[in-house]
């Protein structure tokens, strides 16, 4: 339970590193599962387990590599809009994306806890963006939707996910994972290429940042939660895990002084209650 609770405060500084650093949205991303990468690559090299780095696995690799590159694209834009806490949150709408994944595709059935957790969810989405609406920032409703494009995108990283571990020894996950990131950030740079963005990093407040947030949130946190993971119940991880939304508001309110209201904070209580409703009901079906 230890090691699921440190990635989640890992990850959960994810948007303050990103909002510390004086680049551009895919220039984070890239940052992120670069250094994230060659840190996963370097603890493969110092437990002596680069051998499981085989080639079958990249084509394992290739599609959760794809999505997460999408996924981070869309969820740093929404970060710059919206703030660290909304952006965060926003993208764990993920679990509903999944369950209708299961719903439509594997035709599992559902109960009155999912369709709940959806109107929780809903509710709670609209008291966070809804009230209040025509005071917010002129592209406050675009980094909405790329929050939820984020949830979309890393729904199908997910589900690419489980599909590559699967079957796989327990040293192959890990490898997959380092191969994913550079992957994605390979990817991730070619954007940046095509769109004429820059790769370079402006200030030393900068540099300090984006190797933070390769090495703590990406290399850190999901080496914690895939162990984690391995030894805790899923209701139980469903809730620990809620951590990295609820802790990604407390650090957007003590960094940045994030004004909040009281409907706000009401919509994300609904919104975290709905998304821990959805995120066990998914794994216990």
């Amino acid at each position: 339970m230890l090691q699921l609770i440190l990635g989640a405060a890992c990850i959960s500084f994810s948007a303050v590193f990103v909002k510390l650093a004086h680049v551009s949205a895919l220039s984070a991303a890239f940052y992120r599962m670069g250094v994230g990468g060659l840190g996963l690559f370097a603890a493969l090299a110092l437990t002596g387990r680069l051998g499981a780095v085989r080639g079958r696995l990249l084509w394992r690799a290739l599609p959760c590599a794809v999505f997460f590159a999408a996924d981070l694209w869309t969820w740093h834009v929404s970060i710059n809009i919206v703030g660290p806490g909304m952006g965060t949150l926003l993208g764990n709408f993920q679990v509903f994306m999944l369950a209708l994944v299961s719903v439509t595709l594997y035709k599992q059935k559902t109960g009155p806890v999912f369709w709940i957790s959806m109107a929780l969810a809903v509710i709670g989405l609209y008291a966070m963006v809804g009230v209040g609406f025509a005071q917010r920032p002129p592209d406050y409703g675009l980094g909405v939707l790329y929050g939820l494009s984020t949830a979309f995108f890393y729904g199908l990283y997910i589900l690419s996910l489980q599909k590559a571990v699967s079957g796989l020894g327990a040293s192959d996950p890990l490898a997959i994972t380092a191969m994913l990131s550079l992957g994605a950030a390979a990817l991730i740079g070619c954007g940046m290429a095509a769109m004429g963005d820059t790769f370079a990093i402006p200030d030393t407040e900068s540099i300090l940042a984006l190797l933070a947030y390769g090495i703590v949130c990406q290399a850190l946190g999901s080496l914690f939660i895939t162990r984690g993971l391995m030894l805790v119940r899923a209701a139980l991880a469903g809730l620990i895990l809620l951590l990295q939304p609820v802790l990604a508001y407390v650090w957007d309110i003590l960094f940045f002084a994030k004004p909040m209201s009281a409907a706000e904070l009401s919509g994300a209580a609904l919104a975290l209650v709905g998304i821990y409703l959805g995120s066990t009901r998914r794994k216990k079906a």
